[in-house]
């Protein structure tokens, strides 16, 4: 029983059938600023893909550059990031994020190498980036070059099941 809760948890399978590990679930996460009680970074990685902002999603204050980030703990090959966007209102508030991975903090670590960018709106509350095994230890989504709210609901970053069986990137 335990196993398929495991498996139903932090396991998926791509469309290659490469099992995929969610590496960010429940790992520590970080925003430019949280807006009211409820919008805060760890909602955005408790594994639930709800997309009604009250229950589950992230929310920053209105700043420049706003970003979110989360710390995997160690340098990993990452596949895919999968956002997964509010539908209960405002859903345009994502409109120009990009997805940064990389190992450096400097600046927010907004000069990390970029793996994608929400550059349309096209009604479905998720958006899958495939990484072709970018190398980061921090996971930064930013809307940069605006003042502006972001809302996230869920941010799911994904590492091959067998990059995993191995030790992290950055262990001897």
């Amino acid at each position: 029983m335990a196993l398929s809760v495991f498996i139903n948890t932090y396991i998926f399978c791509n469309h290659l059938g490469q099992l995929l590990y969610n590496l960010a679930l429940k790992q520590k996460a970080v925003q430019s600023s949280t807006s009211g009680t409820v919008g805060i970074a760890g909602k955005a990685v408790d594994g639930n893909r709800d997309t009604n902002y009250q229950r589950c999603c992230t929310h920053t204050s209105e700043d420049l550059d706003p970003w979110w980030r989360v710390d995997l703990l160690a340098v990993y090959k990452v596949s895919a990031v999968t956002i997964i966007n509010r539908q209960d209102a405002v859903i345009e508030r994502i409109l120009g994020a990009q997805i940064l991975i990389g190992n450096s903090l400097e600046q927010n670590g907004n000069q990390n190498p970029s793996c994608g960018m929400i550059k349309s709106l096209d009604g479905t509350p998720t958006y899958t980036f495939q990484c072709n095994e970018m190398e980061g230890r921090y996971i930064i989504v930013i809307i940069p070059g605006t003042k502006r709210y972001m809302t996230l609901c869920e941010v799911e970053v994904f590492a091959s099941l067998s990059v995993l069986l191995l030790k992290p990137l950055n262990e001897s």
